[in-house]
């Protein structure tokens, strides 16, 4: 059995007909009709039934598919990982960060001579915490919640990773980008008047209760009023569309009297945000560089 006959048995199955499957295989429909005859033969078994104006797939023809789909992907992102390899590929995931995006970006300008690709992947903490365990990343850049930590400690431990706190860091409500900072601050009674812009599976409005420096205690879960998993929507809607974003505190230094929000205290404690690497990967030099230069800008 070849990797060629699962395509274009798959293929074939998802659009129902061999001439549709010609057409996205780039061959001819007799091609496709011999290789998948061919694998029914060495199968032993029926996978469609011939009909009229098309082809459908048999119970024992849907049962097949569930697995060869899930060999074909298997197999293309090998053949992925293969080339990114080939390509010397360094591989780095982080939450969702404009102060990292901004790091990252001068990072690549000093290193932009080199021969490296770069692949950054943003995403949640648990979902790094997931690749960094299967060695799909190098490193990955993460802010750890007060009230997960134990959560997080025991799965550090199951996976065998590493975890380097960089900073402790309370909560800020955002009213503009953290790279455009130039308007005044605004007041606690800015917060009861806005809408709010959130991150997809955000865990910073979920984390307990938060509270101004004097106390006052602040929800922002009935005023959010847009949801995005797009780092360039947030952008664009605390710029232009006079709302606010709950998310962690600055890295950024400000002259007095202008910030972009407002700092939070969290019930729970601070968040830490640091490192996260696994025990039995391997971290190349360049990944290193990029560990370095981030430890470096939190000085």
């Amino acid at each position: 059995m070849e990797i060629k006959q699962l395509k274009y048995f798959v293929v074939a199955a998802d659009v129902e007909s061999f001439s549709e499957a010609a057409k996205v295989l780039y061959t001819t429909q007799s091609s496709v009709s011999k290789v998948i005859a061919a694998l029914e033969a060495e199968l032993g078994y029926q996978l469609f039934k011939r009909e009229g104006k098309g082809i459908a797939l048999t119970p024992a023809g849907k049962r097949f598919h569930v697995r060869a789909s899930k060999l074909v992907l298997d197999f293309a992102a090998l053949e992925t990982d293969t080339i990114q390899h080939q390509k010397n590929m360094i591989k780095i995931s982080a939450n969702h960060s404009s102060w990292l995006a901004n790091c990252f970006s001068k990072f690549y300008e000093l290193h932009k001579d080199e021969d490296v690709c770069y692949c950054f992947h943003a995403d949640t903490t648990s979902n790094i915490i997931k690749r960094i365990h299967l060695l799909e990343d190098e490193v990955g850049f993460i802010y750890v919640f007060p009230d997960k930590k134990l959560q997080f400690e025991y799965e550090i431990k199951k996976y065998n990773l590493s975890f380097e706190r960089l900073r402790a860091l309370d909560g800020m409500i955002y009213f503009q980008p953290d790279d455009i900072v130039g308007k005044p601050e605004k007041t606690v009674d800015n917060i009861h008047n806005m809408k709010f812009i959130q991150s997809e599976q955000d865990e910073f409005f979920r984390n307990g209760v938060w509270h101004t420096n004097d106390g006052e205690p602040v929800s922002i879960e009935n005023d959010i009023a847009v949801i995005t998993n797009s780092d360039y929507v947030m952008h664009a809607f605390l710029e232009k569309n006079s709302m606010a974003n709950l998310s962690a505190d600055s890295f950024n230094s400000y002259d007095m009297g202008i910030r972009p929000g407002i700092r939070l205290k969290s019930s729970d404690g601070e968040i830490d945000f640091g490192i996260l690497t696994n025990k039995e990967g391997k971290i190349s030099k360049e990944t290193r560089a990029f560990m370095d230069f981030i430890s470096n800008q939190l000085l």
